[in-house]
């Protein structure tokens, strides 16, 4: 479904890959173990629609499958998320808003953001940005 809402929005073809960027804010910030941030997606220089994910790299990193990021309307499990965990509230809006739930651990943590615009015979450009967490004792 999301997809076919996508493609709807595709009239004159994929916009140019160099006037498209997508940003996170803040793109640093520090938390305290178990604490929360506030993040906010946005994009310029898309054309249509757009998919929005977000994820922890580290996560993805160690299992493709469990990226630790999913939809506000989906149940907050943080199993399997030992550098935290992202919630975010819808996979089209734009400016795009999630939480980091840092984990129990200190260090440093990325939450990535990807936005992908589906045109025309399925082709795609995705651009992604990524925040950088310092989560403290």
């Amino acid at each position: 479904m999301l997809l076919l809402l996508a493609l709807a929005g595709c009239g004159g073809g994929l916009p140019p890959s160099s006037s498209v960027k997508v940003t996170v804010t803040p793109a640093q910030a520090s938390v305290k173990v178990g604490d929360t941030v506030s993040l906010t997606g946005t994009a310029t220089g898309f054309t249509a629609s757009l998919i929005v994910e977000w994820w922890i790299q580290e996560s993805r990193a160690l299992d493709s499958n469990n990226d630790c990021g999913k939809l506000d309307s989906q149940a907050k499990v943080f199993t399997g998320c030992p550098y935290g965990f992202v919630m975010y509230h819808d996979a089209t809006d734009v400016p795009s808003l999630a939480t980091y739930y840092a984990p129990q651990t200190p260090g440093t943590y990325h939450v990535t953001l990807r936005m992908t615009e589906y045109c025309c015979s399925f082709e795609s450009m995705d651009k992604a940005a990524t925040a950088t967490i310092e989560v403290t004792q």
